[in-house]
């Protein structure tokens, strides 16, 4: 079997093998950082989404009299 390695099929099998897993390393750690970027991205909209609704919120004057204010739209 170790012979077998050593002979010029061989070598050529072993080159093949290495060549393959090292593109599939390569596809794999692209893989994962794609997966990762998109999953920081959705954090991240989902972070900003929630902030944006919070700083709206805060801007509404929920006081007694203020719900009782035009809001400058006219309703019959």
């Amino acid at each position: 079997m170790f012979s077998f390695l050593l002979s010029p099929l061989g070598r050529y099998i072993i080159l093949g093998v290495s060549i393959v897993m090292i593109a599939l390393g390569i596809y794999g750690k692209i893989r994962a950082d794609a997966i990762a970027q998109v999953q920081a991205q959705a954090t991240s909209d989902a972070l900003r989404r929630t902030q944006d609704a919070i700083r709206a919120g805060d801007a509404v004057d929920t006081s007694p009299s203020g719900l009782l204010k035009s809001d400058g739209h006219r309703r019959d």
